[in-house]
């Protein structure tokens, strides 16, 4: 079984690679569509905005968040 050092390790490893890079580039692209509200009409089309945002939003921050679990005592 995998010790909670090894899984982040393996995290950051993964994030390193050219396919995530390419991942989180479209991703950013993807966040900034989503946020331009002159494409929406309808109340509908701003919740699933907001739901996309907060999925993004969590990739996005995923290096960010196992750097400072790494770093944890």
């Amino acid at each position: 079984m995998k010790t909670d050092q090894q899984f982040l390790e393996d995290r950051l490893t993964m994030m390193g690679s050219e396919g995530w890079l390419d991942l989180i580039q479209d991703f950013k692209n993807i966040e900034r569509g989503v946020k331009d509200i002159n494409t929406m009409n309808s109340e509908k089309d701003l919740w699933h905005a907001k739901g996309q945002l907060h999925i993004l939003n969590l990739v996005l921050s995923l290096e960010n968040v196992t750097q400072l679990a790494v770093e944890q005592p």
